[in-house]
C-alpha cells in the first residue's frame, strides 16, 4: 500500500522492523482478527527474489544495497584501525533473509545467566517451549543421513508443526561435511548430543533453515508473513524508514510518570508520515537501529542526545552501551589436488553447471548451506599453552584488563572455566578467506587470491570486549557509529591466540588432513601458520572479522545495571514501548542468534496477548459485560 493509505489507518501495534523478530510478532498478534498489526521495513519486499530463497547466495547479497544496510564500524584500535564491514539485512526478513542458515542453539547456562542477572522468566527452562514452537524439524533421508551423521540429534526435543523449516540437506554433501565429524571425534572432542538437551559440545553438522522440501530458505518472511499475507488485520509498509517514535507529555522526571507513545515517525522518498498506534510501539530494528531510533526518539544518554540538539525525553545512558560480537579469526589452508571448494566455481564452465542443477532439480552446492561446526571449552585450547592453573592464568590476563559490571564478569569467567561450556565455536568453510577485503561484508570469502583452500574460523562465544552504538547526527540517513571495541579485552586475544595454535592441530588431524595440501601444512597465501602464542596473537589481530551476531545495544538489565528494558521487554521510562530483538540480550550466545531470537519474539508476542487479556479483564464488568469499546473493525 501506499504510505499515506498505511499511515491513515489506526493500528493497535505498530512493529519498528520487518526482519526476524518483527514479523514473527506481527505473524502473532494479528491471530486475534481484533488486533490491527502495522509493521514498518525500511527494505523492499524480496519473497520471489531467487538471490534471497536459493541457500548458498548469501554472499552475494553481502554490500548490495537492494538487500544489506551494508554498515561499517568505526575504524578499531586493536584490528590494526581497520574497519569492519556489518551486513544486516534490508527486506522483509531483515538478516534471516541474507544470513548463512546455519542453525545453532544456546547453553543452558547462556540463557540462565540471563535470569540470574534479574530477568524473571526468561531462564532455559522458560524458553525452551518456544524454540520448540516456531521450529519443523526434518529428519534426513537414510540417503544422506549417514554422511551428515545426523545421529546426535533427538526428534523428541524438536519442534514438529512450526513456521520456520530446520533440515538437513538432502543433496550433495562437501568435503568438509563429510570428514568434518570423524576429524573432531579423532581430535578428542566429546560425542556430541542435540544442543536443545542443553549442551552443545563437540563438533558436527548442524542444521540449517532450508525448507527441504522445496530447498529454499526458510526465513521469517517465507514462514511468518508470506502465509498470513491476506489477514484483513495485518497491514505491512516496505521502503519505508521510521526516524522516531512520538511521545505524548513532557521529558523524564523523577517525579513524572511513565511517557506513553502515541505515534511512529516515518519517511518514504524523503516526504515524513506519522501513524498511529492505539495500544504499543514495538521495536525490533536489531541492535544497530533499535538504539538509533530511541536516542532520536530522546532516549539515551543526555550527553549524547544533546550534542545534536534533540530533546531529552528520558535519561538512560545505557542505550547503545554493552555491545557485544562474535569476533572471529580465519586460518586458511591450501587444499589437496581436485578437491572442489567455492573457488571452483570460478570456471564458467562449472558455474554454469551448478547453476543448472539448482534451476532444473534443486540439487548441487547451490543448494547447500554450510554446516560444519564445533563447539569446545577453553580447556581445550589452553591447558596445552600455559605453564599455570587455568584460573590463575585467566586472573592473570585479566590483572590490567577494562572492567566488566561485576555481575557480568562474575558470570563470565565462571562460564569460562566451566569445562562442560563452551568458550569457542570452531566453523569451517569449503573456501579461503581474505581479511584485507574484511571492509565489505562479501569481501572476506568472496575472495580473488588463485587457488583452492578451506577454512578454519575461531569464534569467540561469550566475548569480554564491549562496544557501543550511538547516533551521529539527529538525521536518521546518517548511520550510527558502530564501535564493537573488538579485542579491548586482552582476554579475547589470549583465547583466540591460543585457539589457533589448536587449529594447527587440527588441520593435520585425519580424515581432513587427507583433503589439504601436504595434510595440512601449506597456508594460504599472504597467511603464515603461527608456531608461537604471541605470532598467534599477531593473526588476530591482523585478522580478526565479525561473525555477524550483534546483541545487547537496549539489554534486558536491572536500570541501575545499565538496563534498557526490563524483563516485560519495556523500555524503561515508557508505558508502551517494547524493544524485541537482539537488543535486549543482556550477555552473549554460543552459536548464531537467529533461534535465539525467534524463541524471544515467539515469548514476547505470549506476553503481549497476556497483558491484552489482563486489560480487558480490568474493564469488565463483574458479570462479565465489556464496559469499553474494543479496538475492533480496522
Amino acid at each position: 500500500m501506499t504510505p499515506d493509505i498505511f499511515a491513515s489507518k489506526p493500528y493497535d501495534f505498530v512493529v519498528v522492523g520487518g526482519g526476524t523478530a518483527g514479523l514473527t510478532l506481527a505473524a502473532r498478534l494479528s491471530e486475534d482478527v481484533n488486533t490491527t498489526v502495522g509493521v514498518i521495513e525500511g527494505g523492499a519486499n524480496r519473497l520471489d527474489d531467487p538471490m534471497v530463497n536459493t541457500p548458498a547466495m548469501f554472499l552475494h547479497m553481502f554490500g548490495d544495497p537492494k538487500y544489506d544496510w551494508a554498515f561499517q564500524t568505526t575504524p578499531q584500535k586493536h584490528t590494526g584501525n581497520r574497519v569492519h564491514g556489518w551486513p544486516r539485512g534490508k527486506c522483509l526478513g531483515g538478516s534471516s533473509a541474507i544470513n548463512y542458515q546455519m542453525f545453532s542453539h544456546p547453553s543452558k547456562q547462556d540463557l540462565d545467566n540471563w535470569a540470574e542477572l534479574g530477568n524473571k522468566g526468561w531462564s532455559w527452562d522458560e524458553l525452551v517451549p518456544y524454540f520448540r514452537k516456531f521450529e519443523k524439524y526434518s529428519p534426513p533421508s537414510e540417503k544422506v543421513g549417514h554422511v551428515f551423521n545426523h545421529k546426535y540429534i533427538d526428534p523428541l526435543l524438536r519442534g514438529t508443526d512450526g513456521p520456520i523449516q530446520v533440515s538437513f540437506s538432502e543433496n550433495d554433501a562437501n568435503f568438509l561435511q563429510e570428514v568434518w565429524p570423524g576429524t573432531c571425534k579423532r581430535a578428542g572432542y566429546p560425542e556430541p548430543r542435540d544442543p536443545r538437551s542443553g549442551s552443545a559440545l563437540g563438533g558436527f553438522n548442524q542444521l540449517t533453515t532450508v525448507d527441504p522440501k522445496t530447498v529454499t530458505r526458510s526465513y521469517s518472511a517465507s514462514a511468518y508473513y508470506a502465509p498470513n499475507t491476506e489477514r484483513s488485520n495485518l497491514f505491512v509498509l516496505t521502503d519505508a524508514v521510521v526516524s522516531k517514535i512520538v511521545f505524548d507529555g513532557d521529558g523524564d522526571q523523577p517525579t513524572s510518570s511513565s511517557l506513553t507513545a502515541n505515534g511512529v515517525e516515518f519517511t518514504v522518498d524523503g516526504q515524513t508520515y506519522t501513524v498511529k498506534a492505539g495500544k504499543e510501539i514495538l521495536l525490533c530494528a536489531v541492535a544497530i537501529q533499535s538504539p538509533q531510533v530511541l536516542e532520536l526518539s530522546g532516549i539515551g544518554a543526555r550527553s549524547v542526545l544533546e550534542k545534536h540538539k534533540i530533546e531529552v525525553m528520558i535519561e538512560n545512558p545505557g542505550v547503545g552501551e554493552n555491545l557485544q560480537d562474535h569476533a572471529a579469526v580465519p586460518m586458511c589452508w591450501k587444499t589437496a589436488e581436485g578437491i572442489l571448494t567455492v573457488e571452483s566455481l570460478r570456471d564458467p564452465n562449472i558455474l554454469e553447471y551448478v547453476m543448472d542443477a539448482y534451476t532444473t532439480a534443486k540439487a548441487g552446492p547451490l543448494e547447500n548451506a554450510p554446516t560444519c561446526t564445533s563447539f569446545i571449552p577453553y580447556q581445550t585450547v589452553a591447558t596445552s599453552a600455559t605453564n599455570s592453573d587455568v584460573s590463575q592464568h585467566v586472573d592473570r590476563v585479566c590483572n590490567a584488563a577494562p572492567k566488566l559490571p561485576a555481575s557480568q564478569t562474575l558470570i563470565q569467567h565462571r562460564q569460562l572455566l566451566d569445562p562442560g561450556e563452551a568458550a569457542l565455536q570452531i566453523v569451517a568453510f569449503p573456501t579461503g578467506a581474505d581479511i584485507t577485503r574484511s571492509h565489505n561484508g562479501s569481501g572476506t570469502f568472496l575472495h580473488e587470491v588463485p587457488g583452492n583452500y578451506c577454512t578454519l574460523a575461531a569464534c569467540l562465544t561469550h566475548p569480554f570486549s564491549r562496544g557501543s552504538v550511538h547516533i551521529q547526527s539527529a538525521n536518521v540517513s546518517d548511520y550510527p557509529a558502530i564501535d564493537p571495541a573488538y579485542l579491548s579485552h586482552p582476554l579475547d586475544v589470549d583465547i583466540l591466540a591460543h585457539t589457533m595454535l589448536h587449529l594447527n592441530d587440527i588441520a593435520t588431524t585425519e580424515p581432513l588432513a587427507s583433503k589439504l595440501k601436504d595434510h595440512g601444512t601449506v597456508p594460504m597465501p599472504k597467511m603464515k601458520i603461527s608456531k608461537t602464542l604471541d605470532e598467534a596473537k599477531e593473526h588476530v589481530r591482523n585478522n580478526c572479522v565479525t561473525e555477524y551476531h550483534p546483541i545487547g545495544t537496549c539489554s534486558m538489565l536491572p536500570r541501575e545495571d545499565g538496563g534498557v528494558v526490563g524483563e516485560d521487554l519495556k523500555v524503561y521510562g515508557t508505558a508502551n514501548v517494547r524493544v524485541v530483538d537482539a537488543s535486549i540480550f543482556p550477555l552473549h550466545v554460543q552459536g548464531s542468534i537467529q533461534s535465539v531470537v525467534y524463541a524471544v519474539a515467539e515469548k514476547a508476542a505470549d506476553m503481549i496477548k497476556a497483558s491484552l487479556k489482563s486489560g480487558a479483564a480490568a474493564v469488565n464488568g463483574a458479570d462479565g459485560v465489556s464496559v469499553t469499546n474494543g479496538a475492533k473493525g480496522h
